[in-house]
């Protein structure tokens, strides 16, 4: 009895340790470019370790593109990287979920802050 519930405890702990692991994926300047313009589908797993794990504030705009690739808008003093566009609303015309990485860049083309930008319509 005992041998059954200690397997049974080890198998739980191995599930919910790999689980764990699937959840949390680490930045890769590959993975975050993957997509085909219009669609970045890896982006939204990763985006929390970028944020968290790497030094945004302070990089040049240089530095930013080098490692983050191409925007999908630019603006004089900001960049944004989509990381999920889902459905769009064509009665409201507005996106149902929009998410976004908004680098803000002082005059010197230094990020000073940056910020994830998630919006859902509500219906």
């Amino acid at each position: 009895m005992i041998k059954k519930l200690f397997f049974q405890t080890l198998i739980c702990l191995l599930f919910s340790i790999v689980i764990t692991g699937c959840n949390t994926k680490k930045f890769d300047r590959q993975q975050w470019s993957y997509g085909n313009g219009l669609d970045y589908p890896l982006r939204d797993g990763i985006v929390n370790d970028l944020v968290k794990n790497h030094k945004l504030k302070g990089l040049t705009y240089r530095q930013v593109i080098d490692s983050l690739g191409t925007p999908q808008k630019r603006d004089t003093l900001l960049l944004s990287y989509q990381i999920i566009d889902n459905s769009f609303d064509y009665i409201r015309k507005q996106p149902i979920h929009k998410k976004n990485l908004i680098l803000y860049f002082s005059k010197d083309s230094v990020v000073t802050k940056f910020e994830i930008y998630d919006h859902t319509n509500k219906k």
